[in-house]
């Protein structure tokens, strides 16, 4: 039998001697069984817990409650804007730091703090020219620095929404230049 359909079979008689669906003895038999002996049938290799699971999970709502949370820190309280700012990147560093630790961990939830990342750099750099500039016109270069830096990190990090989500974005701020410009 090939070593990874053996492997498979080992891993899921370890499931099944975990969650009890039989009993101890016939899996420490099976697992005798398929590695030769050479497994200790003690010595199981657990998959993360419930724990880990639960930790991840609350992790991961809470870097969506940071987006939220960024409108209100900037539109509904009277922070120093230096110190707004200092917040907003303190919440994109650590969501670009979230999604980058599940990413190496294969866990599909990264996809979550990465889109909620983006959003935040783009909310922190349209608020953050609006405190600083009056000139409304020139919001559209960094609009358009926004979708390039999109598209750029789609592509480097093979995430399509991402790429289609700044080539959309493109799109709208050449649209909206374009109308501003003949209007």
């Amino acid at each position: 039998m090939a070593e990874e359909r053996i492997e498979t079979i080992i891993k899921e008689i370890q499931y099944w001697k975990k969650s009890h669906l039989l009993p101890k003895e016939y899996c420490d038999f099976l697992l005798a069984l398929y590695t030769q002996g050479d497994e200790d049938p003690d010595s199981l290799e657990m998959e993360p817990g419930i724990a880990g699971k639960r930790s991840a999970a609350v992790l991961t709502g809470s870097t969506l409650f940071l987006l939220p949370l960024s409108f209100l820190v900037i539109y509904f309280t009277e922070i120093d804007p230096l110190l707004q700012t200092g917040l907003l990147s303190t919440f994109a560093i650590f969501t670009f730091f979230y999604g980058r630790f599940l990413k190496k961990r294969n866990n599909f939830q990264f996809h979550i703090p990465v889109i909620v990342g983006f959003l935040i750099l783009l909310l922190l750099s349209v608020s953050m020219f609006h405190t600083f500039y009056t000139n409304n016109k020139i919001i559209y270069l960094l609009l358009l620095a926004n979708s390039l830096l999109w598209v750029g990190a789609g592509i480097r990090l093979k995430l399509y929404y991402l790429i289609a989500a700044g080539a959309i974005g493109l799109i709208l701020t050449i649209i909206l230049t374009v109308l501003e410009v003949f209007t």
